[in-house]
């Protein structure tokens, strides 16, 4: 509590302008919820087989955390010096390692097309092609629906992470729990802080946020490993697969993100966007991500002690 009060005695008026709109935009997200909530649910895109979906989850996993990681690795060590390595160039390999992780989904996509699900969710047959009915799908206005959704679940579950933590540090001070886990910020906010707009460096970082990884993300969670997981849950249980491919994946963004104090947030995100993949399609979910991303990356340099609370 002493944390939070000395947070906002350095408030200036872009700090209080972000708290403002953010809140306003939550409880706006709350209403949003709402309307997605009395919706009729989706059904299953027919057409996958269960040798297709488990391709789609090999390749999404695969992707994201090996083939990623390897070429950011090599690039980084191409663009070492004796004189170590510069922000630019970690986070320029950043995006040619994201790149590389998008463009080996997207050619799984052309050599086998089901392993990627694009477009909204039918149970009905539908003729027309599965990236045609994506495009058809995405509309601005769905963006900003999406978005407030997210602030409004962003906000909540940030909240009841605080109190978890609060009621946790209290239990480890009796002696009852362990310590809690820290309550520190992505290592990503404290770098976006640091550097100023307008360098290479803050060019480079937007380009890994607000493109690089929302495109290879939503491929990765939404377009090959949460329809994967889906229809290969219906050997568990046919009528509970979706909830238990959503959760599943929900857990896995979250982990993949290595943030204790963001990992709740980041659970509700994830699980979340797999609902916007069956409603709106992909591109729609990338769409939100970047958005989202570039939200947030705004509000940090604009007000940087209200965004980092």
């Amino acid at each position: 509590m002493e944390d939070f009060r000395q947070a906002v005695a350095v408030f200036g008026p872009w700090d209080w302008a972000c708290v403002a709109l953010n809140l306003s935009a939550a409880f706006a997200g709350v209403f949003a919820l709402r309307s997605w909530q009395e919706r009729s649910p989706e059904g299953l895109r027919p057409g996958m087989s269960a040798t297709d979906a488990a391709l789609a989850v090999l390749t999404g996993l695969t992707s994201f955390s090996l083939l990623f990681g390897l070429v950011t690795g090599l690039a980084t060590q191409s663009f070492q010096t004796i004189f170590g390595i510069s922000l630019t160039h970690i986070f320029t390999s950043t995006f040619l390692g994201q790149s590389a992780a998008i463009a080996a989904m997207l050619a799984m996509s052309l050599v086998a097309p089901a392993t990627v699900s694009w477009a909204p969710a039918r149970e009905e047959p539908d003729e027309s092609g599965d990236f045609r009915r994506a495009r058809q799908a995405f509309s601005l206005p769905r963006i900003g629906m999406v978005m407030l959704c997210l602030l409004a679940l962003g906000v909540a579950l940030t909240a009841a992470w605080k109190g978890v933590h609060f009621g946790w540090e209290q239990l480890a001070l009796r002696g009852i729990t362990g310590p809690a886990p820290a309550d520190e910020p992505q290592e990503i906010v404290d770098i976006v802080l640091r550097t100023d707009v307008g360098t290479w460096t803050f060019a480079a970082i937007a380009l890994a946020v607000t493109v690089g990884a929302p495109i290879m993300e939503e491929l990765a969670f939404r377009g090959m490993l949460y329809p994967g997981l889906r229809r290969l849950g219906e050997a568990v249980s046919a009528r509970h697969a979706r909830w238990l491919a959503v959760v599943l994946t929900g857990a896995l963004f979250s982990a993949a993100h290595l943030s204790a104090s963001a990992a709740l947030p980041l659970f509700g995100f994830g699980a979340f966007m797999c609902l916007v993949r069956d409603r709106h399609g992909l591109l729609a979910c990338m769409a939100a991500h970047a958005c989202f991303n570039g939200w947030n990356l705004l509000w940090l340099k604009l007000a940087p002690a209200a965004a980092n609370l």
